[in-house]
């Protein structure tokens, strides 16, 4: 069992996005603005002609009625709402379907300067930092989908934290069930890839897991390889 998705789903077809947050769909034969949860470019995903899942918010007062939340990519569901990983990882961890330490675990919890998805209150004191990886190439899960200053910095507390004694931990969710194995998006984000490296060589622990979807559940399906090493991506 895992995340519910409440409220009611419906299928549309993708023509156009406008910009970060807007696309346009066509629903019930007619065209329609929706919300785009996602900041990453999303480009092997949002194809014009591509069937779309949408979540009706029953507001009518809201600029935008409809969020985008799946995408139909080779008849399998990918969910492009970033925001739901960290919800996901969370019902995976109350329910004990993934360890990540012993204690009392705590969200948006702000050490310093930096403010950290979840910390598990414990002997150990674990700092973790959640990344949704929604892009997706041969199999291969991938992040970032759009260059990240900030997913650098917060890799890089992580590296700060773990050289002070605490544990450290970057867990990339997949949003999708079938991916093989995830690597950092180098071309995409050089940067980012170059201090997931440092924060391996500094003993940050890096997991990702992958989850099974349906229109009105997520779940982690399993943890699955990661690998920081460039030239063995399409091995």
């Amino acid at each position: 069992m895992g995340y519910k998705i409440a409220g009611n789903k419906k299928e549309a077809i993708f023509i156009k996005r406008l910009n970060r947050f807007e696309a346009i769909v066509e629903v019930d034969g007619k065209e329609e603005l929706v919300h785009v949860p996602n900041t990453g470019r999303l480009k092997e995903l949002l194809i014009p002609e591509t069937k779309v899942y949408l979540l009706d918010s029953n507001n009518m007062k809201r600029k935008t009625r409809y969020s985008l939340m799946f995408v139909n990519k080779n008849d399998k569901l990918i969910c492009i709402n970033s925001s739901l990983a960290n919800r996901v990882l969370e019902e995976a961890i109350i329910k004990g379907d993934v360890y990540l330490g012993d204690g009392e675990l705590k969200r948006e919890v702000t050490y310093g300067n930096s403010k950290f998805d979840f910390y598990i209150k414990g002997e150990k004191h674990t700092f973790i930092e959640v990344k949704c990886a929604t892009y997706e190439l041969d199999g291969i899960a991938r992040f970032p989908d759009a260059p990240t200053d900030r997913g650098s910095r917060h890799v890089e507390e992580l590296i700060n934290l773990k050289k002070l004694g605490y544990e450290s931990k970057v867990i990339f969710i997949a949003f999708m069930d079938y991916a093989k194995y995830f690597t950092p998006y180098k071309e995409m984000d050089d940067k980012f890839y170059k201090t997931l490296l440092k924060a391996k060589e500094n003993g940050v622990d890096i997991k990702c897991f992958r989850c099974y979807i349906t229109l009105d559940e997520i779940g982690i399906l399993n943890e699955i390889p990661v690998k920081l090493d460039i030239d063995n991506h399409y091995h």
